[in-house]
């Protein structure tokens, strides 16, 4: 069997593919979203006036402990992969 007409169907498809509408959405389309999103911020003004100072509460040494436990976690330079990725196509 020729295996160019097939191929160039193929191609011809995807291609006609490519040229379709998108489909219409509601107008609300992410809205739920968006709400959510909008109720988990507890105060909404407080972005657009910032502090001029720091918050208070803290020391810097317990911030710097935190933050080094924090990077333990965090893996350094380049990690290699330990199992080769083996991709098996036709196989059964």
């Amino acid at each position: 069997m020729n295996i160019a007409k097939p191929t160039a169907v193929a191609i011809a498809t995807v291609a006609i593919a490519g040229c379709a509408d998108t489909p219409l959405a509601d107008a609300d389309y992410g809205g739920s979203v968006q709400q959510m999103v909008q109720a988990q911020i507890f105060d909404p003004v407080a972005a657009s006036n910032p502090a001029e100072l720091p918050p208070e509460g803290t020391d810097g040494a317990r911030l710097e402990n935190a933050l080094d436990v924090y990077r333990k976690d965090v893996p350094k330079g380049n990690t290699e992969v330990k199992q080769p990725i083996i991709f098996e196509v036709g196989t059964n």
